[in-house]
């Protein structure tokens, strides 16, 4: 099946949504993968088990229960306009009762336990994507996961992320980002000497004019930027590849990784929380925030970190223990400075 009666309907839908564009393109994506399930298994007028069966193979797919509820209310949302507007569009009597009416969103679980990558495994990674580089791609992906696991980057900021965001600030490498919820790069990141030569690496080896900082290379796709199931895709492989499949990991919880690290290095949860850029400075505070997130080293501290033999790291986790029995001369992440 080439043609779905749904893409037009869905056109008009999205023409008639007063939605910001990175809105746009969420529905865009979720409805364009709904109807190539319907393509491909061959359903032309869905009924309400059919786009239970969609969701629930999405899920075994292993995408997470947030866009799982993702995809329920975009899905929603288009059935229920779909309803509303039967008569005004002209569409067969079928489409006058909303079929996911009475599907629920399934709930989403806070504060649950995510898993996270040891010193041992986040240094594993990095050296493993390093080096086993011989495609394009192969330099792209090491550059993300060192990104991510030192600086804490959402995946969504590594997709809107380009290249001219990448600047040079009192000596310090960082790249702007644009932060969750955000629509300009008012926020950035330090960039680690290592993280720094491993994007270089992948930069020198593009041809093309493209501004975003990481792109796809695959032939099929003409979209400039990542795509948000990218991240699944690649996340699992370079696990798999390296061995550390059975992790769980996830693409957000190198994000985690990276936050758990830089409180196992002897950071506060008030350093974390600027690090993980979870609160939002008013404007009139905004260069006294730049100015105190250019005194804290998290990134290339979490660089060092991880980078370190192996000996070191048992010696600063029995210094770590010995710490609550009696104090030390100095702060036993001192060396670090």
């Amino acid at each position: 099946m080439k043609y779905h009666s749904l893409e037009p309907l869905i056109k008009q839908y999205l023409a008639e949504k007063d939605v910001t564009r990175g809105t746009m393109d969420l529905y865009h994506i979720i409805l364009t993968q709904y109807t190539i399930y319907l393509k491909e298994h061959k359903i032309q007028c869905a009924s309400t088990s059919d786009v239970l069966d969609y969701l629930e193979w999405k899920k075994s797919q292993g995408y997470s229960t947030r866009w799982i509820v993702h995809q329920t209310s975009v899905i929603k949302g288009l059935y229920r306009y779909l309803s509303l507007n039967q008569v005004r569009l002209g569409l067969p009597v079928e489409y006058a009762r909303d079929i996911t009416e009475q599907i629920k969103s399934a709930p989403i679980k806070h504060r649950v336990s995510k898993p996270v990558l040891t010193i041992k495994q986040a240094k594993q990674l990095i050296l493993f994507t390093k080096n086993n580089r011989k495609y394009i791609w192969h330099y792209r992906d090491h550059a993300i996961v060192y990104l991510m696991l030192t600086t804490g980057m959402r995946s969504v900021e590594v997709r809107r992320a380009r290249k001219k965001d990448l600047r040079t600030v009192n000596h310090q490498r960082i790249l702007y980002i644009h932060g969750k919820g955000r629509h300009s790069a008012d926020d950035f990141v330090k960039i680690a000497p290592g993280v720094e030569s491993a994007i270089h690496d992948y930069l020198s080896k593009r041809r093309d004019k493209n501004p975003y900082l990481f792109i796809s290379h695959s032939h099929q796709t003409h979209i400039p930027y990542l795509s948000r199931s990218f991240f699944l895709t690649m996340v699992k492989r370079v696990l798999k590849d390296a061995g550390l499949e059975k992790t769980n990991i996830t693409a957000h919880a190198l994000r985690h990784t990276a936050a758990t690290l830089n409180l196992l290095r002897g950071e506060s949860l008030e350093s974390t929380k600027a690090f993980l850029r979870h609160t939002n400075m008013a404007s009139t505070l905004i260069y006294a925030h730049h100015t105190k997130r250019m005194q804290d080293d998290s990134e290339n501290q979490i660089d060092a970190f991880i980078m370190q033999e192996d000996s070191f790291y048992d010696n600063v986790k029995c210094r770590t223990l010995l710490k609550w029995r009696e104090p030390l001369e100095k702060p036993p992440f001192r060396s670090f400075k």
